[in-house]
Parts: structure tokens; sequence; C-alpha cells
């Protein structure tokens, strides 16, 4: 059965993770769109090559390989455990560090967020190709 996906939205309503994605060069975009079609499809399944931990309990990173290395952040659920997975902050991999820095502890907070009031802090993922 396919996972299905949310992206973060803002207190302003505004998905940042879409408008992360359209700022994306058109081949990153496809290489995040292929990753995210098989998180829909295999969810934990990816684990640990594609779909790793991160140092923030709860927190997920999606490793997307190419000229730039894209590290979009994000949780299971955070309703529905085991159905759902929900993209949280667009970030990069640069000299093996996360950029924006500690955006695996800023993605933590986000998911508080969302998990407290998920009918207004989250979408069903917008695809972005």
């Amino acid at each position: 059965m396919p996972f299905a996906l949310y992206d973060h939205v803002n207190a302003h309503g505004e998905n940042e993770i879409a408008a992360w994605t359209r700022d994306l060069q058109t081949r990153d975009r496809a290489k995040l769109a292929n990753r995210l079609d098989k998180l829909h499809q295999l969810g934990l399944a990816l684990l640990p090559e594609v779909l790793t931990g991160t140092d923030t309990p709860g927190i997920l990173k999606l490793r997307v390989r190419g000229n730039v290395q894209l590290r979009p952040v994000l949780c299971r659920g955070p309703i529905d455990m085991s159905e759902e997975f929900t993209l949280l902050l667009g970030a990069k991999e640069v000299g093996g560090k996360l950029v924006p820095r500690q955006a695996d502890a800023l993605a933590g907070d986000i998911r508080q967020a969302v998990k407290a009031d998920p009918a207004n802090r989250r979408k069903e993922h917008e695809h972005i190709r």
C-alpha cells in the first residue's frame, strides 16, 4: 500500500517545500521527484541507503545524489506513523554537513508544530517536476 506524502505549510499558509523545490535546477527537481515517488511506494524499505536518520529523534533525511546533494528533511507521520511521511524542510549536504545548519533540529520543531495543528500546518504533497 502506498504511503501518503505531505508538505509542511508555514504559519502564513505557504508551502515551503514546494517553494524550495521550485528553486532547484530542472535536473535536481527530477531526481527529487523520482526519490519522492519511491518514498511514496516503498516507505521504510528505503532505509538505510536512501532514507537515513539524523541526530534528532524522529527526523529522517532523504538522500538525493547529484551535483547538488539534496537532503530534504522529513518525519514519519506525525499523525499516522504507519502510513504517511511529512516533508518538513528543504536542505542540502555540503562537506558532510546539512545546510541550513542544524536542519534536523529545526525540522524537529516544525514536526511539533505540524503535530499540534495538522489541518493547518501541512497539506498533501505538491508534485513539482
